[in-house]
């Protein structure tokens, strides 16, 4: 019942972006709206909280996102705190996003690595993706404790695997195969 109403106000929010003709430009913003607010908890601590009149939280708000440019994100922002519905912005999100990928062609994918990657990494990998299969590629960087080291790549049920496992697996084949073991 809670997806449901979490693709539903990103369906919404999705129209206004469409009608507007800024998806890709709504996609960003959103993505950086998130990160500020899931990186730091006190921001959804007080947007969440009942003893914060809603006036003081939309007068934090439009302070701290006066520079978005989509003019429909700061009242969609709003909406969700008035519904109580903030905390739930990385789903809303997750959601809105798959909708914008779909929309302008880009493959969603995930990279498991063993630590956080930096943006910096995690573009240059959809780079090499794009470069390797002539589409758009967006990555998730989630953390796999159980590898070793390197990355895997999960992407429209293929897998990139260039972890220490697989390059020890591989080579240990080769050398079976070569009858060196």
């Amino acid at each position: 019942m809670k997806d449901e109403i979490f693709v539903n106000y990103a369906a919404a929010l999705f129209s206004l972006a469409r009608e507007e003709k800024k998806v890709s430009a709504y996609r960003k913003e959103i993505k950086e709206v998130e990160k500020i607010l899931t990186e730091d908890p006190s921001f959804l601590e007080c947007f969440s909280s009942y003893k914060v009149p809603h006036e003081d939280i939309y007068r934090i708000l439009d302070e701290a996102f006066k520079g978005l440019e989509s003019p429909s994100i700061l009242p969609f922002l709003k909406l969700l705190i008035s519904k109580h519905l903030i905390s739930s912005i990385p789903e809303i999100s997750e959601a809105f996003y798959g909708m914008c990928n779909e929309y302008l062609g880009i493959e969603e994918g995930l990279v498991y690595s063993t630590t956080p990657l930096t943006e910096e990494e995690v573009s240059k990998l959809e780079k090499a993706l794009e470069n390797k299969l002539s589409c758009k590629v967006s990555l998730k960087n989630k953390i796999d404790r159980n590898l070793i080291g390197g990355v895997r790549i999960v992407l429209d049920g293929k897998i990139y695997d260039g972890s220490v496992e697989n390059k020890i697996e591989t080579l240990r084949k080769e050398l079976l195969k070569g009858g060196l073991i």
